[in-house]
């Protein structure tokens, strides 16, 4: 008798995102600008659209139509009597009316409480706003409290804080203020200050709510203004945190290496045109970037806003640390491998009273929590796509306690390289 197969495992479960934004026919804004590079990295997306326009705004003409707050509350009604309201995640993006902006509040309250809200409040963009001036009232007073992450970019953060940014550290005051009235976690989408910029960059500000603030540069890339990467920058937010939950920094590289891939492949394709006597900047090449949305290649590191001082740094037990060793030797900082014990080391190198200046990097939990007095750092086995597996790490410990080293440690990377966030001269890491 032929054996039976052997059983196959239950597919995941994608998680589910309810999307509520615009909507163009023609062009790549709102949700057409998030749906389809969520669907492609796994996640099960549903669309309720805000607005349905010929195309958006950038356009001479505009035409179509508005959903109306009693509109939006006959939908989620329909679907709350369908059973169908039990998403994983609740994103928002443009709204043009306060009637619109209230319902969305009564549809958060139909889903799941566990429902992460991440909302991109679409209210402008350099000093001009996109809706009436009252929302900015209501995303203040009624929206911010049910936020779990907020994705403004810096004139939207000074909206919603009634506080001007000039500087980094103002940016980070700023988040601050944010967290106080209820997103954990912040992401300034665009820094265009000075200090961020550095020249010709685009800056990026990551903030947790009482952790690190982190700050992400990319080269700007010319060809726009570019409509529609707001929606897919937060869409991308919320794919990559939901996939690199311990570390944050991660999720930011790979949004904006999504972004910065896309973009490359938009002005390698297609360039502005001149309708009805207007410059409309190209569309977004989404389709044509499945690829660098799938699979992003990061090249560009957070920093921290806050560096730490680092005199040493040891490796555990990590394969491949050598060449990265030599590296740090060579910039001049104190660099081993070590099994233990650790003290030998400081002792060697004159630091017995400065552990906390010395960076312990670790993939064991049981090692991590008797380095006491070490900034430390854990690094998670990572998969192909960057995302963490589960099984042994070698240590014995398992990788599913990836949360509780990240909870343990003071920085989490899942491959050497991301140590040029602590460490900018490990750059020659493997």
């Amino acid at each position: 008798m032929a054996s039976l197969p052997a059983p196959r495992a239950a597919p995941r479960v994608a998680p589910r995102v309810l999307s509520v934004q615009s909507h163009v026919v023609h062009g790549y804004v709102g949700n057409r600008a998030a749906v389809f590079p969520l669907q492609l990295l796994g996640f099960e997306v549903d669309v309720i659209n805000s607005v349905q326009f010929s195309c958006h705004t950038g356009y001479p003409k505009l035409a179509g139509q508005r959903v109306s707050g009693d509109e939006l509350r006959e939908v989620v009604e329909g679907l709350s009597y369908n059973e169908a309201l039990d998403h994983s995640f609740l994103l928002t993006g443009y709204i043009g009316a306060v009637s619109f902006l209230k319902e969305v509040l009564y549809l958060r309250q139909k889903l799941p409480e566990t429902c992460c809200y991440v909302c991109d409040p679409v209210l402008g963009d350099n000093g001009h706003l996109y809706v009436p001036e009252e929302l900015v009232a209501v995303y203040r007073t009624d929206v911010l409290q049910h936020v779990a992450i907020l994705t403004p970019n810096q004139f939207e953060a000074e909206l919603l804080t009634e506080k001007k940014i000039t500087n980094i550290q103002e940016a980070v005051q700023a988040c601050n203020l944010l967290h106080s009235k209820g997103p954990k976690v912040v992401v300034l989408t665009t820094l265009d200050v000075p200090d961020a910029t550095k020249g010709d960059n685009v800056a990026m500000l990551l903030s947790c709510a009482g952790q690190r603030k982190w700050l992400l540069r990319v080269p700007h890339i010319g060809g726009g203004p570019f409509t529609g990467t707001g929606d897919l920058t937060a869409a991308m937010i919320l794919a990559w945190t939901h996939m690199m939950p311990d570390e944050l920094p991660l999720a930011l590289e790979k949004a904006a290496a999504v972004l910065q891939g896309v973009l490359r492949n938009t002005v390698a394709s297609s360039s502005a045109r001149i309708i009805a006597g207007k410059r409309v900047s190209p569309e977004l090449r989404l389709v044509e970037s499945k690829a660098a949305i799938e699979s992003p290649r990061v090249l560009h590191r957070c920093e921290l806003v806050e560096p730490v001082s680092i005199k040493g740094v040891l490796f555990h037990e990590i394969g491949d640390a050598e060449k990265l060793v030599n590296c740090l030797k060579n910039s001049g900082l104190k660099a081993a491998t070590v099994s233990e014990p650790l003290m030998e080391h400081l002792k060697l190198w004159g630091l017995e009273a400065e552990a906390s200046n010395v960076l312990l990097v670790t993939s064991s939990l049981t090692f991590l929590r008797t380095a006491s007095g070490f900034k430390t750092v854990t690094l998670l086995q990572n998969s192909l796509n960057g995302g963490y597996s589960n099984g042994t790490n070698g240590n014995g410990d398992m990788c599913t306690d990836a949360s509780t080293m990240a909870r343990e440690a003071d920085f989490t990377i899942s491959c050497l390289d991301s140590l040029r966030r602590i460490l900018p001269m490990a750059s020659c890491s493997p």
